[in-house]
């Protein structure tokens, strides 16, 4: 303890001497007066308190007393006032910048601000305890008194405005490039030359305007630093050289608030210039990073992509496209915010898994992707292995919960010998991904163009590719099949939409089972569904016959939708029918899957006078635990079992147990798949009402 309490006692007695050795030399060095108009001292206190702490105050204590007890010839009452005057006006500096958190550096302008503030207005006090001391001590005339306050307040001022920026501006080396140290300096010399020069030319202060381009240069290449240095050069030049003893104290007066004003305003200047290079290079980054994870964006992937494409040897580089199995639980169990943070959390683990320098990207949502450059195959699957083990080790937590992320990587190698461009690569490389999850998920798969999957994948692509142009230029045919009353053995005006596709030569039409799997996988079943509805409301508006009744097939996804909801409910009115002939129609396994929110949307329904059908009723297991939640009118008992019928003894168990279920919910039966006359009797035996199928009518063109 005692160590260091002598060894900062050291300390202080040097700063002390340095502080006062300076300020005697810069008294020297200007002209006569009561008041010096550069007062380093204030200005190195100030920098020395707030930039290395308060505790080192009594360095500047000590300093302060003995310049002023040299100034004032052993007057210890003066010395005393004048050095607690200039420790309050530090003080106060001190505590304003530190009270509204003004960074050391001034990079901001809000921070300038206040800083600029701060060295103009804490000055004024001082300014006014030296009026009100020398009128105590001394009792001068009113203008000397004036005189001297202004002049404290302005040696103050320029003290504190160059000082404090020279000294914590320069604490780190502010030139992050040599080039720039040699302009500055360039500079530098310049303005010391061209000070010199007018300095030396006497009194005369109308050429001073000169030096201003050159601070305002210094601070642009340099900054605040630069600026300060400038400051502090022409501090030196303009009243150290040129007989400074020799000119008037007005002139003097004059070049020390030129010096100010420059300083000043390269402050400013160089603040500005700072942000708006700021500000650039942050659209620069935000036009190139993901503003999430901060990773690479899909437009720098894919410039970057492109000039690997173009400028590899073929199969000398990989592309790994990977997409989280899982987010979508925590996005819906949590919220998006917490899945955005799992996110950030994951791409850093990701990025740790990397080699250096690797281009790592964020596609969007929950999609990433990698280059690696001049891969081997072994290489990158040693990456991908360590891409699954960063995410198997990761867990995200939330409260009390806690989940487990996997991630399926597509991988791809390019370029190939026929020629590659990078929307080819990344579709690839998508492929792969998808071709992954359906292998399992958290898996890799690497692209081969005659791989079976691979050719299965393009088969489906074109298979869309079809299904968007049926859309567009009538490709789709509706056909019906009646729904058979076996009570009364005949046909009612009753009937199942199905939809078709047009064979390209127009020569025949292709079953929806055929079709409809790869609009499922490509998300294009909303749309369809909305057709089919839409096209059906308008037959039955413009049919004549008001028994006529469309039962149509809607997906799970589509009827969770709020906005087909609102199309359906609006449709009756739109195509002039009734409600009670619409029947909507959804798989059994759809609703389990999404039972809460399809109960409420077919609560609203049925509500509103639709009728609802549940197909496949028991292909699932929770057939009789659900079938009391869903406000059905209809249940389509499964054609698989209805098939087995007379050769299944099981097929009749099951349908029987079926069929009591439903009546004890007041819901009506209809057995799909009928193909013979045998089905048909034991299902009447059984007591099912309702019956379709091949044997009891062929599907016809809905128009027909």
């Amino acid at each position: 303890m005692a160590h260091r309490s002598a060894r900062y006692a050291a300390k202080v007695v040097a700063l002390a001497g340095v502080l006062a050795l300076l300020s005697i030399a810069a008294q020297k060095l200007q002209p006569g007066g009561h008041v010096t108009l550069v007062y380093p001292a204030t200005g190195l206190g100030a920098a020395l308190l707030w930039g290395f702490g308060v505790r080192w105050w009594p360095a500047f204590v000590l300093a302060q007393f003995v310049i002023s007890l040299r100034a004032t010839h052993g007057s210890v009452w003066v010395a005393s006032f004048v050095t607690a005057t200039e420790l309050l006006v530090i003080l106060l500096f001190c505590g304003v910048v530190l009270r509204y958190r003004v960074t050391r550096d001034l990079e901001r302008l809000r921070d300038l601000g206040i800083f600029l503030a701060a060295v103009v207005l804490t000055p004024v006090v001082g300014g006014a305890a030296t009026m009100i001391g020398e009128s105590i001590f001394e009792k001068p005339p009113f203008e000397r008194l004036l005189s001297d306050g202004i002049s404290f307040w302005l040696s103050d001022f320029v003290s504190m405005l160059i000082f404090v920026p020279l000294v914590l501006g320069w604490r780190r080396w502010p030139f992050p490039t040599r080039i720039q140290f040699q302009r500055w300096l360039a500079l530098a010399v310049l303005l010391m030359t061209l000070g010199a020069v007018i300095a030396e030319r006497g009194p005369a202060s109308n050429t001073l305007f000169l030096l201003l381009p050159i601070v305002v240069f210094t601070a642009l290449v340099a900054g605040i630093p630069g600026a300060s240095a400038a400051g502090a050069i022409l501090l030196f030049i303009l009243l150290g050289i040129g007989g400074m003893h020799d000119i008037a104290r007005a002139d003097a007066i004059i070049r020390v608030v030129f010096i100010g004003t420059a300083t000043a305003t390269g402050y400013i200047l160089a603040v500005i210039w700072r942000e708006r290079e700021q500000g650039a290079l942050r659209l620069f980054h935000l036009a190139h990073h993901d503003s999430l994870t901060g990773m690479y964006n899909r437009h720098e992937l894919e410039t970057r992509l492109q000039k690997a494409v173009t400028a590899g040897p073929p199969a000398s580089h990989a592309l790994l496209y990977l997409d989280l199995d899982q987010f979508k639980l925590v996005n819906d169990t949590c919220g998006h915010m917490a899945g955005d943070r799992m996110l950030q959390e994951l791409a850093r683990e990701l990025q740790r898994a990397l080699p250096r320098g690797t281009t790592f990207a964020r596609l969007g949502g929950d999609e990433f992707a990698i280059i690696l450059l001049h891969a081997t195959e072994e290489s990158v699957l040693e990456i991908s292995a360590a891409i699954h083990d960063a995410t198997a080790r990761y867990r995200f937590s939330y409260g009390s919960m806690s989940f487990a992320v996997g991630v399926s990587i597509g991988i791809t190698f390019f370029p190939d010998e026929r020629g590659d461009t990078a929307d080819a690569v990344l579709g690839r490389a998508d492929v792969a991904c998808y071709v992954a999850k359906e292998d399992g998920r958290h898996r890799s798969h690497v692209y081969m163009p005659r791989d079976e999957v691979m050719l299965k994948w393009h088969s489906s692509i074109h298979e869309v590719s079809q299904l968007e142009k049926a859309m567009e230029h009538g490709g789709f045919r509706l056909y019906r099949q009646s729904i058979v009353d076996l009570e009364g053995g005949t046909r009612t005006n009753f009937h199942e939409v199905l939809l078709r596709l047009a064979t390209p030569s127009n020569e025949g039409v292709r079953t929806s089972a055929e079709f409809l799997p790869a609009a499922q996988r490509f998300g294009m079943m909303d749309r369809i569904d909305r057709w089919v509805l839409e096209h059906s409301c308008r037959h039955l508006g413009d049919s004549r016959d008001r028994g006529l009744k469309l039962s149509v097939n809607v997906s799970g996804s589509t009827l969770n939708d709020p906005a087909f909801y609102d199309l359906v409910v609006a449709a009756p009115e739109k195509y002039g029918f009734n409600a009670r002939q619409l029947c909507l129609e959804v798989t059994e396994g759809v609703m389990i899957h999404r039972l809460r929110q399809a109960v409420e949307a077919m609560k609203g329904l049925r509500a509103r006078g639709f009728d609802l059908a549940l197909d496949d009723f028991g292909a699932g297991v929770a057939s009789f635990a659900y079938l009391q939640e869903l406000p059905v009118t209809y249940v389509k008992l499964d054609g698989r079992i209805v098939r087995g019928l007379g050769t299944d003894p099981g097929s009749e168990v099951i349908i029987g147990a079926l069929v009591g279920l439903a009546k004890l919910r007041n819901i009506e039966c209809i057995a799909e798949w009928v193909e013979n006359q045998a089905a048909i009797d034991i299902l009447k035996s059984l007591g099912v009402r309702y019956a379709q199928g091949f044997f009891l009518d062929m599907p016809a063109p809905l128009e027909a």
